[in-house]
């Protein structure tokens, strides 16, 4: 059995208001508790404090991080951390890496998002956290130029469209297309990662429209892969680092907790399990051991 985790970025559970959240505004139906509705039958929810037990908003460098290491990475600083991992955080991701880890147990791990060289050479690199947290592994990176490709990996908008606006040749995919990608993925290993950052990017900076195209994407994400993935065999996971897309009235992040989302065989277990986001690396851990 394998584990397709998506994580999106900046997506807490909202109110039921479609003046305020986008998600409420296009009736989402795998998503419904982002839009502060029920779960559809077949879904397992737990909405999950995002704070880490820190005051104040939480950000993606500590969230990303505690998701990715099971490291309360805000009470390991002492604050919420905004952008990227620093000089402290480091060090935690490229010891306590749930890739690192899963490659250890014998597992095999990867991670669905394609990379240019540039990015991954460059002098002064701009890593985030699942960067950092992949490279401790030792396996290797999906490249543009090579799966990206040949339909084994994804842009980290999965339609390609605001990568080629900045210049690359990325393939232009649809929802249906990238969640065929992300199935062939799962079915050859045994935890694939893909993130999707476009959504925060959308909730800082971005008119309504862009807001709601961005949930639009997420949920059309979600629906390709439930499509495709076997839940007889195999968990789907989605979960965020903290809100914000779903309060479009404003541009910061929020206190509202973020959704833990999941499908398949073990979908009871690690709504049981996972009670935390320090939790939800150990629970991935536990399931391939």
């Amino acid at each position: 059995m394998g584990s397709l985790l998506l994580f999106f970025d900046g997506i807490g559970v909202g109110r039921d208001d479609p003046a305020e959240n986008p998600f409420a505004a296009l009736d989402v139906r795998w998503l419904a508790p982002v839009a502060g509705r029920a779960p559809v039958e077949g879904t397992g929810f737990r909405p999950i404090d995002a704070t880490l037990g820190v005051p104040g908003l939480p950000q993606s460098a500590t969230g990303q991080t505690t998701l990715l290491t099971g490291i309360n990475a805000a009470r390991h600083l002492g604050h919420h951390q905004v952008g990227l991992p620093g000089p402290t955080l480091r060090p935690v991701l490229e010891e306590e890496s749930l890739f690192l880890k899963l490659a250890r147990a014998g597992a095999r791990p990867t991670f669905a998002n394609a990379f240019s060289r540039e990015h991954l050479e460059a002098r002064r690199p701009r890593w985030s956290a699942s960067t950092r947290a992949f490279q401790a592994s030792g396996l290797p990176f999906r490249m543009w130029d090579a799966e990206g490709q040949r339909g084994e990996a994804l842009s980290h908008d999965y339609t390609g469209e605001w990568m080629t606006g900045r210049g690359y040749a990325m393939p232009r995919l649809t929802a249906a297309d990238a969640g065929e990608v992300l199935c062939g993925l799962i079915d050859e290993h045994d935890f694939v990662l893909y993130e999707y950052f476009l959504t925060d990017i959308a909730a800082h900076r971005g008119t309504r429209e862009q807001k709601l195209q961005q949930a639009s994407r997420v949920e059309a994400l979600v629906d390709a892969v439930l499509c495709r993935i076997d839940r007889d065999r195999h968990q789907l996971i989605v979960i965020s680092d903290h809100g914000n897309l779903e309060e479009a009235t404003h541009k910061r992040h929020t206190l509202n907790p973020v959704p833990l989302l999941t499908w398949g065989p073990r979908s009871a277990v690690l709504l049981e399990r996972i009670r935390s986001m320090t939790d939800l690396a150990p629970a991935i851990l536990e399931s391939v051991e």
